[in-house]
């Protein structure tokens, strides 16, 4: 990864070669909204203290006062819980040990799936009725949009054969060599010194968002892709462990954290 790539709120870990989010700055900010919080609960009781219960302003600073205790220690208690879970997943990344053998397989998107079934069913009903109301009345407009779902249906189930197909391979890296598997046969290998460079990136998701997960993907020296397959977070940073351990150069987009 490029040490001197910037995020707010992260700095580079040369241990891990990825950028981890700012845990000193983190514990600052628990601590100002302690401090905060503290400031406001004192104010609140000295206002309970000299309340004047006609008068509404006391009654809505008091509010005010009272409000911003709970909601400052809110935040504070949220960052807590923050920093633990990712001092937590750091200590697993630091703990992470690199096997002479190991396996990758591709993370399994159920849920699209489910959703591409579900389009499925919809699509084909839609052009049931719209077939049944052509043969009774034969229109142009009804004739273009059956080609039109024809299509649709036609695209999306090659998207969704792809899909199943991306599946059934696997990788399994032994020592200097990696190779590649479909339904667990081994179809192609390739030797750690014929690797150009990986690659990983968080796939588009539209509308600005990324995936979550990682894309992988190998290059030979021919710049032709040898493998690209979406990955688990974890299966990432055992990746890159094995990359850097054989000086594999590493084009690294994807944000762990």
């Amino acid at each position: 990864m490029d040490k001197n790539r910037k995020r707010w709120g992260y700095i580079f870990d040369e241990k891990l070669d990825m950028l981890i989010p700012n845990i000193p700055r983190q514990k600052k900010f628990v601590k100002i909204f302690l401090i905060l919080s503290l400031i406001f609960f004192i104010i609140a009781l000295m206002q309970l203290y000299f309340l004047d219960k006609t008068s509404p302003k006391q009654i809505i600073f008091l509010i005010y006062s009272g409000g911003s205790v709970f909601f400052l220690l809110f935040l504070a208690i949220v960052i807590k819980v923050n920093i633990s879970f990712i001092e937590r997943k750091l200590k697993q990344l630091e703990e992470m040990t690199l096997p002479y053998e190991f396996e990758i397989h591709p993370l399994k998107d159920n849920s699209y799936i489910f959703l591409c079934i579900i389009l499925f069913i919809m699509f084909i009903t839609i052009l049931y009725f719209k077939l049944n109301e052509l043969l009774k009345n034969f229109t142009s407009k009804d004739i273009f949009f059956v080609i039109f779902m024809i299509i649709t249906i036609a695209v999306n189930f090659s998207f969704f054969l792809e899909n199943l197909k991306k599946r059934k391979y696997s990788l399994i890296i032994s020592g200097r060599i990696i190779k590649l598997l479909y339904e667990n046969n081994e179809i192609e290998f390739i030797e750690i010194d014929n690797i150009r460079y990986a690659k990983f990136y968080a796939a588009n998701a539209g509308k600005g968002r990324k995936e979550r997960n990682p894309t992988f993907q190998i290059f030979d020296k021919e710049e032709k892709k040898f493998v690209e397959m979406s990955i688990k977070p974890t299966d990432y940073c055992l990746l890159k462990k094995y990359f850097t351990k054989y000086n594999v150069m590493i084009d690294d987009l994807y944000e762990y954290f």
